[in-house]
C-alpha cells in the first residue's frame, strides 16, 4: 500500500513539474497584455508627460510606469480625472466600446460615439517647463494595428497575460 501511495505521489509530482514548463518562453499571444504594454503603452503612454509613477489626479492618477502598475490601474477601475470621472470604467473586460481606455485611443471615432477629455496619446514635446499642457490632442494617433490590439485584448477579457 505504501508503495502505491508513493508511486502516485511521485507520478503527480512529475506531472506537475512537467506542466509548469509547458508554453513558457514562447512569444506573447497576439492580444496579450504583455504585447499591449510593451508595444503600445510603455513606449507611447508612460513617460514624464503622461501616465507615470507619481502622477497626480490632474493627469488622471493613471500610473502606467510598469506592466504591473498599468494592469492594476486599468482593470475595473473608474476614471478619476475630473473631465472623465463620470464616464465609466478605464477597462471593462469584454467591452472595448464601453472602456474609456479604448475610447481615448480610437481614431477615428464612429459617428455618435463620444470620448471624455482629449484623444490620446499626447505629444510629449508639447509639455511646458512648469508641468502643464495645453490639454489638446497633440500626438499622432495609434496605428490601426495598435488600436486593434487594445480592442481585441479588452474584448477577449482583458487578461493579465
Amino acid at each position: 500500500m505504501r508503495r502505491t501511495v508513493l508511486g502516485v505521489v511521485f507520478t503527480l509530482s512529475v506531472c506537475a513539474v512537467l506542466s509548469l514548463g509547458c508554453g513558457a518562453g514562447g512569444p506573447p499571444a497576439a492580444n496579450s497584455f504583455t504585447r499591449v504594454y510593451t508595444e503600445t503603452i510603455q513606449p507611447r503612454c508612460s513617460n514624464d508627460f503622461c501616465h507615470y509613477n507619481g502622477v497626480d489626479i490632474r493627469f488622471s492618477a493613471l500610473d502606467l510606469s510598469s506592466k504591473v502598475r498599468a494592469y492594476s490601474s486599468l482593470i475595473g477601475l473608474p476614471c478619476m480625472a475630473s473631465v472623465c470621472s463620470q464616464s465609466g470604467m478605464r477597462v471593462l473586460p469584454g467591452q472595448p466600446e464601453a472602456s474609456v481606455m479604448y475610447l481615448k485611443v480610437w481614431d477615428p471615432l464612429p459617428a455618435g460615439t463620444t470620448r471624455c477629455g482629449i484623444e490620446m496619446p499626447a505629444d510629449t514635446t508639447n509639455y511646458s517647463t512648469n508641468g502643464t499642457s495645453d490639454l489638446t490632442f497633440s500626438g499622432p494617433p495609434l496605428s490601426t494595428e495598435e488600436q486593434n490590439r487594445i480592442h481585441d485584448w479588452i474584448r477577449e477579457g482583458a487578461q493579465d497575460n
